[in-house]
């Protein structure tokens, strides 16, 4: 159990830093002389993080022999549920995100963004039926009174001319990842399994990337032109940073259900959030963002009120405690 624990703390703070990261450096590539002038930029950015994020997953599902029982999903019902909850989460999600970074800047995108798990909660609560905790509800409360703060930021709005702008899309991003879990929730919990079909969780992931990159592939980008601008950064060689980048968002998620596997879905999720905290650091390091104690303050609220929200303490810790009183007997 000791040895899971650690495992499981490893691969969730793995979860933070490498999505911290990756939300810093798509903010940079964002700011190229090609991207910058083209009006799809934001979307052609989204389309190459999933699509290279896709033939990542695809080569780690080769080296486990899992992929063709990834397509065999598509067959089920929870593989159909998990195509629909692509749809919302990845082209709306990623896309909302890709464009809050590049008008609110990374630190204050992937800081309100983390708040998506509590959102969810929330409209599982509406939608799925779902109960929630006073701790639920208390950290809820927390994480939506640091994210409104955040909002009020006194920002250099000569910097960051449509900051608010930003913050609006990282609110749809938000509210995509938010209705993508309540859709896998729906369909994890009212959709029987089909025994002949064992799917594991890697395989329901490279699905949404399948999914993302379809979407964007052969609607999204077709209707933007974003092909044209594809071809102008493969010329410059500037589409060569999107498959390093895109290591970030594969290791991200393969991190997430380690950490899920080894801590638990709760534990997992409240790590998430420290990406927040990485990108503020991040985006001070390689970016030169002022990091003002009020970003600072709010970040923090933020992060304190995922991990109140998504963690029993006591539960966490009795098991743990359990567990050694167990091993000294």
């Amino acid at each position: 159990m000791e040895g899971n624990l650690k495992k499981g703390l490893f691969f969730g703070g793995l979860v933070g830093f490498a999505w911290g990261l990756d939300t810093v450096l798509m903010g940079l590539v964002g700011s190229s002389t090609i991207l910058k002038t083209s009006s799809s930029s934001t979307l052609v950015s989204a389309f190459l993080h999933d699509a290279f994020c896709f033939f990542w997953l695809v080569l780690v599902a080769l080296f486990n022999r899992q992929l063709m029982d990834t397509f065999k999903l598509l067959k089920t019902k929870k593989g159909k549920a998990t195509f629909l909850a692509a749809l919302v989460g990845a082209p709306i999600g990623m896309s909302g995100y890709v464009i809050g970074i590049k008008y609110a800047a990374p630190a204050y995108a992937s800081s309100l963004s983390v708040i998506y798990p509590g959102v969810g909660a929330v409209l599982s609560y509406f939608i799925l039926k779902e109960k929630l905790s006073k701790r639920a509800i208390i950290g809820i409360t927390v994480s939506l009174v640091g994210s409104a703060a955040l909002g009020y930021s006194k920002v250099d709005l000569n910097m960051y001319p449509e900051f608010y702008k930003g913050m609006a899309f990282t609110l749809l991003a938000v509210l995509g990842w938010a209705s993508e879990g309540v859709i896998i929730g729906y369909a994890m919990k009212k959709i029987k399994d089909e025994e002949h079909i064992k799917a594991t969780p890697q395989q329901f992931l490279t699905l949404r990337y399948l999914t993302s990159f379809v979407a964007y592939g052969a609607i999204i980008m077709p209707m933007v032109d974003g092909y044209k601008v594809v071809g102008q950064l493969a010329a410059n060689r500037e589409l060569l940073y999107f498959p390093g980048i895109a290591i970030l968002g594969a290791i991200t998620y393969l991190s997430w259900y380690k950490a899920v596997n080894y801590i638990g879905a709760s534990m997992g999720t409240a790590l998430n959030s420290t990406a927040a905290f990485w990108a503020i650091a991040f985006s001070s390091l390689i970016l030169g963002t002022e990091i003002t104690p009020y970003l600072a303050i709010c970040g923090l609220v933020i992060i304190l009120g995922v991990f109140i929200f998504a963690v029993d303490f006591k539960e966490f810790f009795g098991k743990k405690n359990k567990v050694q009183k167990l091993k000294e007997v």
